[in-house]
């Protein structure tokens, strides 16, 4: 469905916990973390993605978190205050971001007390969904790329 028979994707290793791809084609950069990671690697990589992001202006994230654990409240909420802002002023529109995880994550009472509701994002220039599935993940970015802009504050 997504992935025709010649495509391009661009993959750089930037350590041993961070593995960035960009899909030109479907305008995704999909991130893969290769293990788990402390609350400053996690920084690092998400701002060399943002980085990375900002040079070819990609706006669609899809994050492979199923080999780290998910986010704690304090690197939650500095993505929320610090990064995601940065990005969308970077990247010159709404950031959407796909989060690829285990399903025993998912099941995770610690989890989805740090990862917000659908409504949090309502008007906001960011939204996030979380996915065990990396087709339903990519299906959701590239119909949020394509949708209209409404409500974003």
């Amino acid at each position: 469905m997504f992935a025709p028979l010649s495509f391009s994707m661009n993959t750089t290793r930037f350590s041993d916990f961070l593995e960035l791809s960009h899909r030109p084609d479907l305008g995704v950069m999909f991130v893969r973390w290769m293990r788990p990671v402390t609350s400053q690697e996690l920084q690092q990589g998400y701002l060399k993605l943002l980085e990375e992001s900002a040079a070819v202006q990609c706006r669609a994230w899809l994050l492979d978190a199923r080999r780290r654990r998910n986010t704690d409240g304090a690197s939650q909420r500095w993505m929320l205050t610090e990064l995601l802002p940065m990005a969308v002023t970077r990247l010159g529109g709404r950031v959407y971001l796909a989060f690829l995880l285990a399903p025993v994550h998912l099941r995770d009472a610690a989890s989805d007390d740090v990862f917000p509701p659908a409504e949090f994002f309502i008007d906001k220039p960011y939204a996030a969904e979380r996915f065990t599935d990396e087709g339903p993940a990519l299906a959701w970015l590239v119909a949020g790329l394509q949708a209209p802009i409404t409500g974003v504050a």
